[in-house]
């Protein structure tokens, strides 16, 4: 963790040696967000969607997702990014310090600049969850974490996939970005929208209705099925698949010789 804060404190001085372009960077990837939003709200207004969902279901659903990917994206960016490593050989670096190399990788690339979103994401959150729930139990409020949590762990796992990829093709591939960004753009919509083979996929495959569509049931009172409030902790596993295709790949690898 030492180590991690370490990541964190370097970075921070570096972005803050340009205070002006940071903080316009900042205010560009806020503003960004609030245009996804408004997008997602047009079109359910035009297609009369919110006869469905109220507007505070769909900013819980949105927030959740956004937030989720935004702490990911400050924390954890050294996995997105992680053709530069490799391409660079910095990667042959990382391998031979006796430190965790899952903190060396994400400590490549922490994007404060993401810090903006995060805290937006989070107050809209915390707004939506007071509107939504009518009536706060220690349940709603454990499931209201574990959502955060669940988002999180997906998209740190589709990351660690993509990571993985460029043991393969050294460059990284366009099509990872279609996974990660395509994700989101899917799932910053409530799952009810979609046919039933979508909410299989997003259940099984890539499991963000487990933190985005089901838990919106219990905390609306819509079931009051107690399973739902520990669904988000099964993304778990969908880690430790990342971790073990992770390894493998891994195992593949050779020096690129940079």
């Amino acid at each position: 963790m030492k180590l991690f804060l370490k990541y964190i404190s370097l970075h921070l001085k570096i972005s803050l040696e340009y205070k002006s372009s940071f903080i316009m960077t900042i205010i560009s990837q806020t503003l960004a967000m609030f245009v996804e939003l408004f997008t997602v709200y047009s079109l359910f207004l035009k297609f009369k969607l919110l006869d469905i969902y109220n507007p505070f279901e769909l900013l819980l659903g949105f927030s959740t997702l956004w937030l989720g990917y935004s702490l990911v994206e400050l924390f954890a960016r050294g996995f997105d990014h992680f053709s530069r490593i490799i391409v660079n050989g910095n990667f042959d670096i990382l391998l031979i310090r006796p430190a965790n190399l899952f903190i060396q990788i994400c400590g490549t690339d922490i994007c404060h600049e993401k810090i903006g979103r995060v805290i937006i994401s989070l107050l809209i959150f915390i707004y939506s969850s007071i509107k939504v729930i009518s009536h706060f139990t220690i349940y709603k409020l454990l499931l209201l974490i574990l959502m955060v949590f669940g988002c999180v762990v997906i998209i740190f796992s589709i990351f660690i996939i993509g990571a993985t990829i460029c043991f393969l093709t050294i460059q990284g591939l366009e099509a990872v970005n279609i996974i990660t960004n395509g994700t989101r753009q899917v799932c910053q919509y409530p799952m009810g929208i979609y046919k039933k083979a979508v909410k299989i996929f997003f259940t099984t495959v890539i499991p963000l209705s487990l933190v985005n569509y089901y838990p919106l049931d219990y905390l609306t009172g819509r079931t009051d099925n107690i399973l739902y409030v520990f669904m988000p902790i099964l993304t778990i596993i969908m880690f430790f698949i990342s971790k073990f295709i992770f390894n493998l790949g891994l195992r593949k690898y050779c020096s690129t010789g940079s």
